[in-house]
């Protein structure tokens, strides 16, 4: 437990060079976990400890910010509110389609319609034939419309 606390200086040394921002507390336990992990590990034979020891706490907090931006790509929060609209029965809900497909373009109808259907971004690019970018501006344009349309 002492030999863990002695490598949080380094853990925090590590979060600040990645420009860790926000939940530091969770990346400094991952970090935590990282050097109990590369204690048991270690084999002096190979490498010093301390080198050892940073090679794991830097793989994994890089690791945990591409897990996070990988969930934060597939589950887009809609800050509008403009989905929370849409009734729930179903009769209720094709009617409010079709009255917001005026309003949309082709593609912007496609994207809510996939949205609605719980597809994740990268699917709804694929399915259109767009790259990630283009369906991110596709996205933004739809929520432009639809929060202009309802507020």
């Amino acid at each position: 437990m002492e030999k863990i606390i002695s490598y949080e200086p380094m853990i925090a040394s590590i979060i600040n060079r990645l420009n860790i921002l926000y939940d530091r507390d969770e990346y400094m336990q991952i970090g935590r976990l990282a050097v109990y992990e590369a204690l048991n590990k270690h084999d002096e034979s190979k490498c010093k400890e301390s080198q050892f020891v940073y090679t794991m706490i830097y793989q994994r907090l890089i690791d945990e910010i591409r897990k996070n931006a990988r969930r934060l790509e597939r589950y887009q929060v809609t800050e509008d509110g403009v989905l929370h609209t849409i009734p729930i029965d179903s009769i209720d809900a094709n009617l409010y389609l079709i009255g917001v497909k005026e309003k949309l373009t082709e593609r912007e109808y496609a994207w809510l319609l996939m949205t609605i259907d719980g597809y994740a971004l990268v699917e709804i690019a694929k399915h259109l034939g767009v790259s990630l970018s283009t369906a991110k501006n596709i996205r933004k344009q739809a929520r432009k419309t639809l929060y202009t349309h309802f507020y």
